[in-house]
């Protein structure tokens, strides 16, 4: 029964709801659902990035450590989400932490798994890497916004 919830959490999910159905069974062998309770982490910044997480329900912050101030949120992740793409990229590490600020139900993929699929299957590849594209496109256009917003000037003034 495990693997037709996967299944069926692949085929309601943004991320991979309209991928073939060959590759939604690929990826259904090498993932899990998981619960994380309020306030656990999915990712420690700095460890193996070991793994790909679809969120289904819930709410992550994404956060970095800052020596004297302690955790700063960079953003905040919903259901239909994605979190993690450093399983694609060497040295393979977590570049920020990633902790639920409630419960989250999340569709966690094998990250070397997912890797030797991609490896062997260049179409399923081209997908998944256009999809994080896009998702890296949007969380930048989010930080830019947010830089924007702390650095702009007050209301009245004019850049020289």
């Amino acid at each position: 029964m495990a693997k037709a919830e996967v299944l069926h959490a692949l085929h309601q999910h943004p991320f991979t709801y309209d991928m073939k159905e060959t590759w939604k069974r690929k990826l259904a062998a090498i993932a899990r659902l998981h619960t994380y309770a309020p306030d656990s982490l999915l990712l420690r910044e700095g460890r193996a990035a070991d793994a790909f997480f679809l969120i289904i329900d819930g709410l992550v912050a994404i956060e970095t450590f800052v020596p004297e101030r302690g955790p700063l949120r960079l953003q905040t992740i919903s259901s239909g989400e994605v979190i993690g793409w450093s399983w694609a990229l060497p040295p393979y590490r977590w570049e920020f932490d990633a902790r639920a600020l409630r419960e989250t139900e999340a569709l966690v993929l094998d990250a070397l798994q997912l890797r030797k699929l991609v490896d062997n299957d260049f179409a399923l590849a081209a997908c998944i890497f256009s999809r994080l594209l896009a998702v890296v496109a949007r969380r930048l256009r989010a930080a830019r916004l947010q830089l924007l917003d702390l650095y702009a000037p007050p209301a009245g003034t004019r850049r020289a």
